[in-house]
């Protein structure tokens, strides 16, 4: 039987060339088979097998390169220290040592993967960089006293290189730019939160300091934003009905004194959450959302944000829902007290502002009208108090502000009493902060070429929620509209954030009488305006263009979001992105390989029709690591490429029976009947845990004891064989079948069924004579005793490879 392909330069098939004399088949391999046995027959040398053929082929492709088998099968302990960073002296002579020995093996071994590869799992990287934060440097050294001082104070790292006469202009213009934006922005997220509008200003103000010491952004604005602000409403609000606290039971202010004790409680847990997350090095998780998820999840919480704002419009009270066809059935139940002086006025708000982002984006020198679109309404809706006094005419306003600066409120904070109820409140918080945060903050950071660490991010927004509970604010986190406005304003550091605090200082000593005067329907105003472009429509239909399944998995966030509230919504989203991790994980991507025409790359037959295939051998690729939770599916879908292997050339044979018994046409359909080797190339497998290595064991033993084939491994990188040696794998399987490349280990097993078939056709062949003629043979045969040849029969119906052993 043939190759599946053609050969490469089309003048026949490998089955056509099988029967073809040539004067390779007697001659020396260069792997240590000679041509004796090809040799004692005139008839047996004009065989060349199908396995032959293809050697040849190889050969003349790839330069004759010869097998290679893994070259360092065994690192020893001596070895494994040299490998060591810690072992090496600290200075540059390491690196140096290691790139010259890396580039002497690559040189020595061109094909071979070079023995820097990361071969570390999950949890051994997680565990190495707890470690590294706690007691190392960058190189796994102990920190000096510089190094801990940046791990500790951020703010040292950008304040030791700070170019004060280039820099200082521009931060401070940054910073009352957002200053600007800040101070209404703050006052109206602080109502959608259900809180006094000097919640807004105090989360503002100290937080927005701790940030610029402790976070690791330059560009970052931390404050109050709208999502957040309604994770915090609508999970108190659900709090305190549970534990039947409402505003009927509790009149007199006693409802607003508690639930704004919750909300410092929460931002409180909230901090300490990031802090302790931050010094595990747990800045990682938000990769487990996916930005179908987090997209479908922030448009459907923008359109509830929208709606939960439209009472203050209206002019009428409209109860908070947590589902989209709730709030319409509130807004629609007292639409006969509907105002239309508050609607004008808000309506004609939310177009200056929209109209002025628009301008911004389509005309550049007009990029300040996004910045001071806010204030600009806020002026003219306390003008507008000041002297036609809308209050009296039906329009109501923020009414007062206490002035100065917020109080210790830690007395107020602890003890925290409803810990259990406010967990599902601070989770929330914490995902959904964290990753609105840390998105803009690495984009900032890639456009102005420092290395933002999550870990230290997940430090600094601690702070700044820690200090926000104890100087009376409610949670913050990063906002995606203000960080814009700071970056393109020039802000090269975090000197701009406390410019911003600053300004929001002087606002609360000096102008609060001022802001007295601000229509609440201009606050809401704002509000509506900032979420309008977190309704990502375009990203819909971007999905739905390129990839359905994303899509749907954006629709699901979306409309569970929409109908069934935001702590649900964002429980569905976070799970089906688990559910979607787990999936990737437990089913990774295999393949069938073959190798490409004219090359020694091998590539998967689904991509590449053409890739020429071995009968006897199967080759598969993982794509993954191994480990416990995809080593049975790994497993799995080995056996299965080998049984659809079996199926093929089992139909294969019966189809090419049939040949009247010619001897000579006989012998290459039995020996190919079968599997001889599956290889498996690991390559891309990273590691392997127990589990793994226990799959690996039973697989192989199976195949070995039940179905007589070989087991061959390519490419295992250094960890990933020290594991299989230390299990006693390597040993199993045979450590002369573990090759440095796949080609290698297709040289070999091609040579073993050529051996093997050359041996067995050239005992058939011997038998057959001696039955026809037993003493002419004999005495053709010369060299060869007799009594060996008559001993063959009772063997020949044995194992193939015992028979060649014999021989």
């Amino acid at each position: 039987m043939a190759d599946r392909t053609a050969s490469p330069d089309g003048s026949g098939s490998a089955a056509e060339k099988a029967t073809q004399p040539s004067s390779s088949a007697g001659s020396d391999d260069g792997d240590g088979r000679s041509s004796t046995i090809a040799g004692k027959d005139d008839a047996t040398s004009s065989i060349v097998t199908s396995h032959r053929a293809a050697l040849n082929r190889m050969h003349t492709e790839t330069n004759g390169l010869r097998p290679r088998r893994h070259r360092v099968p065994d690192p020893s302990p001596a070895t494994l220290r040299a490998w060591s960073v810690r072992s090496l002296s600290r200075t540059a002579r390491a690196g140096a040592a290691a790139a010259s020995a890396a580039a002497a093996a690559q040189d020595a071994h061109p094909n071979e993967r070079p023995y820097d590869v990361d071969g570390t799992s999950g949890g051994e990287l997680w565990a190495e960089q707890v470690k590294k934060s706690c007691c190392g440097g960058s190189d796994g050294e102990r920190r000096s006293g510089k190094e801990w001082l940046h791990a500790i104070l951020p703010c040292s790292a950008w304040l030791s290189t700070y170019k004060w006469r280039e820099y200082l202009p521009t931060d401070v213009l940054a910073g009352l730019t957002v200053g600007v934006m800040i101070v209404p922005q703050s006052m109206s997220y602080a109502k959608l939160a259900g809180l006094p509008v000097e919640f807004g200003l105090y989360s503002s103000l100290v937080p927005i300091y701790a940030y610029a010491l402790f976070g690791s952004s330059r560009q970052l604005a931390v404050g109050p934003v709208a999502l957040v602000s309604l994770l915090l409403s609508t999970g108190l609000t659900m709090v305190l009905e549970n534990d039947g606290v409402t505003r009927e039971t509790h009149p007199d202010g006693e409802y607003e004194r508690i639930y704004a004790t919750l909300a410092l409680q929460t931002s409180v847990l909230v901090g300490l959450c990031y802090v302790v997350m931050g010094l595990l090095r747990l800045g990682f998780v938000t990769i487990f959302l996916s930005h179908a998820i987090v997209s479908g999840f922030t448009s459907a919480a923008a359109i509830i944000i929208g709606l939960s704002q439209v009472k203050y419009i209206f002019g009428y009270d409209i109860p908070n829902n947590k589902s989209l066809h709730g709030m319409l059935r509130n807004i629609f139940a007292n639409i006969d007290k509907f105002n239309y002086k508050t609607f004008l006025l808000g309506t004609s708000c939310v177009f200056t502002l929209v109209g002025l982002k628009k301008l911004a984006t389509k005309y550049p020198r007009f990029k300040w009208t996004r910045a001071a679109g806010p204030l600009i309404v806020t002026v003219v809706c306390i003008v507008l108090q000041a002297t036609i006094d809308l209050e009296a005419r039906g329009i109501p306003i923020v009414k007062y502000i206490p002035a100065g600066f917020p109080s210790f409120t830690g007395d107020v904070v602890f003890p925290v009493t409803d810990l259990g109820n406010l967990s599902v409140v601070i989770l929330s918080i914490v995902i959904v902060g964290f990753m609105e945060s840390i998105a803009i903050a690495k984009k900032l950071a890639q456009v102005h070429g420092y290395e933002l660490d999550s870990s230290m991010e997940l430090v600094g927004l601690g702070m700044a929620n820690l200090t926000s509970g104890l100087f009376g604010g409610y949670p913050v986190t990063g906002s995606f509209s203000r960080s814009a406005v700071n970056n393109s304003s020039g802000a090269h550091s975090g000197l701009s954030a406390m410019v911003t605090a600053t300004m929001v200082a002087v606002t609360l000593l000096c102008l609060t009488s001022v802001f007295e005067l601000l229509a609440l329907a201009a606050l809401a105003s704002i509000v509506i305006s900032g979420v309008i472009s977190l309704v990502d429509y375009a990203e819909a239909i971007y999905l739905w263009r390129v990839h359905k399944f994303d899509f749907c998995v954006w629709m699901v966030a979306f409309i569970g979001t929409l109908f069934l509230g935001v702590e649900m919504g964002l429980g569905i989203s976070v799970g089906i992105s688990l559910l979607l991790v787990i999936f990737e994980s437990a089913f990774p991507h295999t393949a069938v390989l073959g190798r490409l025409p004219g090359t020694h790359h091998y590539r998967n037959i689904k991509q590449y029709p053409d890739a020429e295939q071995y009968d006897g051998i199967v080759l598969v690729r993982v794509d993954a690591p191994i480990y416990f939770a995809n080593s049975q599916h790994v497993r799995d879908r080995i056996h299965k490429y080998y049984q659809r292997s079996e199926e093929r050339l089992s139909g294969d044979n019966d189809g090419d029976g049939g040949n009247g018994g010619d001897i000579e046409s006989e012998p290459l359909s039995e020996e190919i009947q079968r599997v001889r080797f599956v290889i498996l190339e690991l390559s891309p497998v990273s590691h392997v845990d127990t589990s793994a290595l226990h799959t690996l064991q039973e697989m192989n033993a199976t195949f070995r004891k039940e179905k007589d084939i070989q087991l061959c491994l390519s490419n295992p990188n250094p960890r990933v064989m020290r594991r299989l040696v230390l299990s006693g794998l390597a040993d199993e399987i045979g450590r002369e079948h573990i090759f440095v490349a796949l080609n290698d280990a297709v040289h070999y097993c091609l040579d073993q069924m050529d051996t093997a078939e050359m041996v067995r056709h050239a005992s058939r062949l011997s038998l057959t004579k001696m039955e026809e003629d037993p003493l002419p043979l004999s005495a053709s045969v010369g060299a060869l005793p007799v009594s060996p040849i008559v001993e063959v029969p009772e063997t020949a119906t044995g194992d193939d490879g015992e028979i060649g052993l014999d021989l």
